[in-house]
């Protein structure tokens, strides 16, 4: 595969992994009306994780060494498990657009993590479109441009501000990693880190409220479950695959497209508006990341 094919195979993967992140947004907002985060986040991730190493075993996918699972099954910590549980938390008491804005930056602070721990030099092409997408994104989400109201941020929104700067991180240290075992296997190695995490949290937290009954709210559970699956196996599946074939800041800049994926499933099954001036903050994106795909992004591997 010469590096044209690779890098176009990379982007598709990123593209893919940005599609599930933004219509699980939407799974998870309403499971969050049954379940609490940190309950959400096991149920999750027994789910993925569950369907992670059942695909290692019927794959027959080879162990790789202990010492190259020790370098990438902590970073579970990270991603999913700190990252999500914040964000989790703030999603609960934090409306979807503004979450998803929150989350558009994602792309800018793995440019600011590779610099600092890195020292990596993206160019001022790069980062010229990174800022243009976010503006984009700032118009298609309706809180930038004519007529538009940004209004004021609650507190809780703190907390995906601070998952989304530690999944940047997580994705700057795994861009390391994401060579030295088959995909699935590490993320199979990372998400069961994150539900040991996530049940220590779980255990450690007050005593959580009443949780649906699995019977009697079969569909409520079927969602939480779903969104597991897709959110974390599915989707991080495809996001390690991109790693392995693109720089980290590229990857990163397809997370641009995550809260546009979100926005679109808003407007699917919620029935909202887009205005034309959304649109057009839509395209926006869309170019930026066009042409920063077409940039000669020097790689962090």
């Amino acid at each position: 595969m010469n590096a044209r094919t690779q890098d176009g195979v990379g982007m598709f993967y990123a593209l893919s992994a940005a599609l599930c992140w933004g219509l699980t947004t939407v799974m998870s907002k309403a499971s969050l009306a049954a379940f609490q985060p940190v309950n959400l986040l096991v149920v999750q991730l027994a789910a993925s994780v569950t369907c992670l190493w059942l695909v290692v075993w019927l794959r027959r996918l080879s162990f790789p060494g202990w010492r190259d699972v020790a370098s990438f099954a902590w970073l579970g910590l990270l991603e999913p498990g700190l990252a999500f549980l914040l964000a989790l938390t703030g999603l609960t008491a934090t409306g979807a657009g503004a979450a998803t804005l929150i989350t558009a930056s994602e792309s800018i602070m793995i440019i600011a993590v590779s610099a600092i721990v890195f020292r990596s030099r993206p160019g001022a092409g790069f980062v010229l479109c990174s800022v243009l997408a976010v503006v984009g994104l700032l118009v298609a989400l309706g809180v930038a441009g004519p007529g538009a109201t940004l209004g004021r941020v609650s507190a809780s929104a703190w907390w995906i501000v601070a998952g989304t700067a530690i999944a940047a991180i997580y994705v700057v240290l795994t861009a390391r990693v994401a060579t030295r075992a088959h995909p699935i296997y590490i993320i199979a190695c990372q998400q069961t880190v994150a539900l040991g995490f996530a049940l220590a949290a779980q255990a450690l937290l007050p005593p959580p409220a009443p949780q649906p009954s699995l019977w009697s709210d079969a569909s409520t559970w079927a969602l939480a479950l779903g969104s597991g699956v897709l959110q974390y196996a599915v989707a991080f599946s495809l996001y390690m695959k991109a790693l392995g074939s693109v720089s980290a800041n590229t990857a990163g800049s397809f997370l641009n497209l995550t809260p546009l994926f979100g926005l679109a499933g808003a407007v699917a099954f919620l029935h909202e508006r887009l205005e034309p001036t959304q649109l057009a903050g839509a395209a926006t994106t869309l170019i930026a990341l066009y042409l920063i795909s077409r940039m000669g992004v020097p790689t962090e591997h």
